[in-house]
């Protein structure tokens, strides 16, 4: 990550001023070159005691529209529920404000679009805070992908869920605040697939409703023009194994838990031999036929030495990035990047992106509909 103390630094507004807002302004102290400078919450004292504790020198907005008309910001971080975000981000950007908006993005493709358009209407830069395709470890997970590191990649599995008190008011289970566990944390792997993979041509998915109407589990089968496969899974209610791996025609990336802010990523090379076996060159009455026939060499033959070649013949190699704070000062590094070049999207998070993964999220809403 490289950030330029030489400019002024860029004047950052958060919106909303929950868990997330502050872990993002949190990792904001990280970057020399950014300043929070406002922030916006309907309680006054909220805001001022945020802007306390993160060491922020500005004003707080009781109103969006107020904020929006700040000279004084450069770009305004959106934190606040998602079934806001179409509103908020709108009102930013139409105030001539720079926006990154939290995931998920909207609640589904139509919002994104309309928040694209208004971007594009205003020509100011606009990127989901997907904050995962920006740690170091995923961008060496993308360019082994797209080195050939791995062959043509043939499936890719992640699953992300963790067990969440239910409270049927809360932003996880309440449908209009847009709860559910797709959107909160299936976008994770949604995104990943679309960053590796590109746009599904076919989207089946099944949900398991709970009793407050919103999806509590939800596992999605993808395939892909190539033919490759994705199978992801996300949970309010389980802990999942919250790792992804991607499966191609010469060797495998595992991405440790949590994928989505790794520690560790693995790749491993394989060599084994593709096609059918040789022909057995002794007859069927030869020992060797016989020695094949034994259940002690077969125990030793598949418990041993087959397990002992493929480990023999597998080139494993793991990448390690244990980074300071929680990860989000990658994107907001990116976003100044941008800012400074003159650019209005990100070439790593794009709009078209963003817009891409939640047509995958209407799809499978859909399909759910139609399982019967």
């Amino acid at each position: 990550m490289t950030t330029d103390a030489s400019h002024p630094p860029v004047r950052w507004a958060v919106l909303g001023t929950g868990a997330i807002a502050r872990a993002f302004a949190e990792d904001l102290r990280l970057l020399p070159d950014a300043a929070l400078v406002a922030v916006g919450s309907r309680d006054l004292e909220r805001g001022k005691a945020f802007l306390d504790a993160f060491g922020g020198r500005g004003k707080v907005h009781q109103r969006v529209e107020d904020l929006a008309r700040d000279d004084d910001v450069d770009v305004v971080y959106v934190a606040t529920p998602h079934s806001r975000h179409k509103a908020d981000c709108i009102a930013c950007l139409e105030g001539g404000r720079a926006v990154l908006c939290e995931k998920p993005f909207a609640v589904d493709a139509d919002e994104a679009r309309a928040i694209a358009e208004a971007a594009r209407r205003a020509g100011k830069f606009c990127m989901e805070a997907m904050w995962m395709r920006f740690h170091p470890l995923i961008t060496t997970v993308r360019d082994l992908v797209q080195s050939g590191a791995i062959g043509r990649v043939r499936l890719l599995t992640a699953d992300f869920g963790y067990p969440t008190s239910y409270d049927p008011q809360s932003r996880f289970f309440n449908p209009a605040l847009g709860g559910g566990a797709l959107l909160d944390r299936g976008v994770y792997p949604l995104s990943l697939a679309q960053l590796l993979l590109g746009s599904p041509s076919d989207v089946v998915g099944r949900a398991a409703i709970g009793t407050s109407g919103v999806d509590e589990l939800e596992t999605a089968l993808l395939t892909y023009p190539t033919g490759a496969q994705a199978v992801l899974t996300s949970s309010l209610r389980s802990r999942l194994r919250n790792e992804a791996q991607i499966i191609g025609t010469e060797g495998s990336i595992r991405i440790a838990e949590p994928f989505f802010a790794p520690h560790h990523v693995s790749w491993t090379r394989h060599s084994e031999p593709v096609g059918p076996a040789p022909a057995a060159k002794s007859g069927p009455g030869g020992w060797k036929s016989r020695l094949r026939r034994s259940p002690l060499v077969r125990r030793v033959v598949n418990d041993v030495a087959r397990p002992l070649l493929r480990t023999l013949k597998r080139d494993t190699k793991t990448f390690a990035e244990h980074v300071p704070g929680g990860g989000y000062q990658f994107e907001a590094a990116e976003v100044m990047r941008r800012l400074r070049a003159g650019d209005l999207e990100s070439p790593i998070m794009t709009l078209d992106d963003t817009i891409a993964v939640l047509e995958t999220v209407d799809a499978l809403r859909k399909s759910w509909r139609t399982s019967g």
